[in-house]
């Protein structure tokens, strides 16, 4: 009995030790929460202590900075930052910044960069060739302005090629003297005379390189002529007996549309090294020109009656634009539709397109331009900028008084035509998209004012 008694008495001894262990541990554990609680208070009470010591701190000393922060000199940003910033901004948000303060504008004008780049789409007004100040008109932000041109005093406008102008004077005996000029740099370059049965001209690149050639279309019969800036004479160069309706240099090469829609292309690098050889002798170059005759294809040849063919270089492609206009007797001169298509050069067709995506068309009977829409910052795209060209489309400013028996020809008595106006392609109705106008006046012409004379001209007052 008596170990027995004993082994209980341990267990109890055990239990009721046990018990008090577990009682002491509970104890810890409460004062260790309640001591932790308390530290957490304390750190956290230092903590917001720190924080509004360091806000105390931060505008203490924002106040004694404040003239400092506000007087930072953004103009002395390093060009090489202005010119990331250009190269990426549309035109028209160019301009923007460049009127944020002059020494910004400085630096725009100044850098090489905007040299290069596309100027706005303008047109330079007919009709002028007596003042020694021609209108010009923005078409991006609907700006006109009185451009100075004593140079140009006495002489037509015939054409552009980016922001050089093709300057004629009617020498009155069927001659023309031709120049062209740089109304922004003021740059002259004369050309050889030429007889005025040419109705256009196209130039393979600016004036001022090397390697440009200037081409003449003639108005009567398939007639071309060659010459590079500095040449003596023009080297004309017979290739059919009908006459071109327009032509474009895209890719190097030149391409001449006839009226039944066929392309004849003439490699550009060829005829500079044909009349550089036979400057002296041009009848001895015209063999030596090479030209591809094409027969392209199109799904609907529209008859010349009405329609009005213009060639465009678009993104490194030639695209034919047909402008139709309303021929009915006694009827307003009114261009009614558009359709344009673009030279599929492996197949030789003409393949219809019913959108431009992001380009625009400025059209002109003496040169037709393609902008991004994107490029120039506006919401213009998939859109077609016209003006007030003739049905026929050999005649030329200093002809204007023909354009009487031009119109009886048509049955058209009527003085109005609407001629000026913005198209949208692809849309099934353009509403009224012609405006009225004179037709007694010609048609203007467009060009690009660059970049770097447009805010130079709008400058901060």
């Amino acid at each position: 009995m008596a170990p027995r008694r004993k082994r209980n008495r341990s267990c109890k001894q055990q239990k009721q030790l046990n018990r008090e262990n577990d009682w002491e541990l509970i104890r810890k554990k409460k004062r260790s929460c309640k001591q932790q609680k308390q530290l957490n208070e304390e750190n956290y009470g230092e903590l917001i202590r720190k924080r509004n010591g360091s806000r105390k701190q931060w505008k203490q000393h924002s106040e004694e900075n404040d003239g400092e922060l506000i007087s930072v000199d953004w103009t002395e940003l390093p060009p090489i930052i202005f010119q990331v910033i250009f190269e990426r901004l549309p035109l028209i948000d160019c301009i923007s910044v460049s009127d944020v303060c002059k020494s910004w504008r400085s630096v725009f004008i100044q850098d090489p960069f905007s040299w290069e780049r596309h100027g706005f789409p303008s047109l330079f007004m007919s009709n002028q060739k007596d003042k020694n100040k021609r209108t010009c008109i923005s078409m991006i932000e609907k700006r006109a302005w009185e451009m100075e041109l004593p140079e140009a005093h006495g002489k037509y406008c015939w054409g552009s090629f980016h922001d050089w102008l093709i300057l004629v004077k009617d020498l009155e005996c069927f001659y023309l003297e031709i120049s062209l000029f740089n109304p922004f740099t003021r740059s002259k370059i004369d050309l050889p005379g030429a007889w005025n049965f040419y109705h256009k001209m196209v130039l393979s690149e600016l004036p001022s390189s090397q390697k440009c050639i200037c081409m003449l279309v003639h108005g009567q019969s398939g007639e071309l002529a060659f010459c590079v800036p500095g040449a003596q004479s023009w080297h004309q160069y017979k290739l059919v007996d009908e006459p071109f309706e327009d032509a474009v240099f895209c890719n190097g090469s030149f391409y001449v549309l006839s009226n039944n829609y066929n392309i004849w292309q003439i490699d550009a690098s060829n005829v500079f090294a044909t009349i550089s050889r036979h400057d002296a002798s041009p009848v001895a170059a015209d063999s030596e020109i090479k030209n591809l005759f094409h027969e392209v294809n199109i799904a609907q040849r529209h008859t010349n009656d009405g329609v009005l063919k213009y060639l465009v270089e678009s993104c490194g492609e030639v695209l034919l634009v047909c402008r139709f206009f309303s021929t009915k007797p006694d009827a307003v001169l009114e261009t009614e539709n558009f359709e344009v298509y673009v030279l599929d050069v492996g197949q030789m067709s003409w393949e219809k397109i019913n959108n431009l995506g992001d380009r625009v068309l400025y059209l002109g009977k003496c040169c037709s331009r393609s902008f991004s829409s994107r490029e120039l910052g506006v919401n213009m795209s998939n859109s077609i900028y016209f003006s007030n060209d003739h049905v026929a489309p050999w005649w030329n400013e200093w002809d204007s008084k023909h354009l009487i028996g031009i119109s009886s020809r048509l049955g058209l008595k009527n003085t109005d035509r609407k001629d000026w106006g913005i198209f949208n392609l692809g849309k099934e109705y353009n509403g009224n998209f012609c405006f009225r106008g004179n037709r007694d006046s010609w048609a203007p012409i467009w060009f690009t004012a660059p970049l770097w004379w447009y805010c130079t001209k709008f400058a901060l007052n």
